[in-house]
């Protein structure tokens, strides 16, 4: 049997068929949404045996650090990212290590922050220890100083975990990733699986919501969306970022390529103003939370959070055929507390030289 390390500059032809029993960040449209942020250089990587796909991963290679921390391999496994969040009993790997060390740098990762092999042999191990040694022995001969996995998903993962140290990666854990998983009829039935405090505190909320003259909403994405536009930047700048109209609306301009009802929009509202919204695309029987936005310097749009992020959709779920809410990492307190499951995601590196 012979097997070749393809590379190409483009996803395969055959990706579809790599990627069919795959989680959805794997797929061609999620990838392309999301690729801006790791740059221009995106690539794939596949491990054929006689000429057939086994197992293949697509990353970038990474000239200099990216702008956002989040996906800066050296930010995250030296421990510069407090919000990334290594576990403090982990010593980061790169501490210590400087930009020159470690770029250029192949970063195998999905744009939507997950990382997993995908094909016939993800799960083999012995297959994916010769990926892993074929894909370092290509970065090495292409004179990049390391190689980064972020956002390692289990269970898609879990194989692959479990080859990295033996392949000469250090592997640390990260923050979790939050998903919901739909098992209810209706609003009710999702109350019911939350504590009994929960339950209390979601209807409080949502009690509010009404006593204040505030209106909840569901309608596809417009032609034109400023509104949205607006309180996105805002809530960007909240958190301390710099807003970037520009690429918000390129963004949205994606998202209008989904086919009809497949990208969703939960609002809350006072009369005609918009306080704050969250944006979903379904993926097979996946929502993925792609976007929320709120007007945070008016008290009200404080319930527009977990209205439009969670219990609009958890309403709305059974009848779309949603059987996952996709949350992604990050705030995993108000997830959980809101029936999310949490899984625990990690990170890899070996520096090359």
């Amino acid at each position: 049997m012979t097997c070749e390390l393809t590379v190409r500059n483009e996803l395969p032809k055959d990706w579809e068929l790599l990627t069919r029993d795959a989680p959805v960040a794997a797929d061609r449209w999620w990838i392309g949404l999301g690729r801006g942020r790791l740059g221009t250089d995106y690539r794939s990587f596949t491990l054929r045996e006689d000429g057939t796909a086994a197992v293949s991963m697509a990353g970038a290679v990474l000239r200099t650090p990216p702008g956002s921390t989040r996906v800066d391999p050296l930010s995250v496994l030296s421990g510069a990212t407090a919000s990334i969040g290594l576990a403090a009993d982990e010593p980061p790997p790169w501490r210590g290590e400087s930009a020159e060390s470690v770029f250029p740098c192949l970063l195998l990762m999905y744009p939507d922050y997950a990382s997993f092999p995908v094909g016939p042999r993800a799960a083999d191990g012995s297959v994916l220890r010769r990926f892993l040694d074929e894909v370092t022995r290509w970065a090495t001969d292409a004179g990049l100083a390391s190689v980064a996995l972020l956002y390692l998903a289990p269970p898609a993962a879990g194989a692959l975990l479990e080859q990295l140290p033996s392949a000469g990666f250090a592997v640390v854990p990260l923050i979790a990733r939050c998903d919901l998983e739909v098992g209810w009829a209706d609003f009710e039935g999702y109350l019911s699986t939350l504590p009994s405090k929960r339950r209390v505190e979601a209807r409080r909320e949502l009690r509010r919501i009404e006593e204040r003259g505030l209106n909840l909403g569901t309608r596809p994405l417009a032609v034109d969306e400023p509104e949205l536009l607006r309180l996105r930047c805002l809530q960007v700048a909240k958190y301390g970022a710099v807003a970037d109209p520009e690429r918000e609306h390129r963004y949205l301009d994606l998202l209008r390529g989904r086919p009809a009802g497949e990208v969703t929009v939960f609002t809350m509202q006072r009369a005609d103003e918009m306080l704050g919204f969250s944006l979903f695309v379904q993926d097979r029987d996946v929502w993925t939370a792609a976007m929320t936005g709120a007007d945070y310097r008016t008290a009200d749009s404080s319930f527009a959070y977990f209205a439009t992020l969670f219990y609009q959709p958890a309403a709305l779920a059974p009848a779309r055929g949603v059987r996952t809410i996709a949350y992604g990492p990050g705030s995993v307190s108000a997830k959980r507390r809101r029936g999310c499951k949490v899984t625990q995601l990690w990170a890899a590196g070996r520096i090359c030289r």
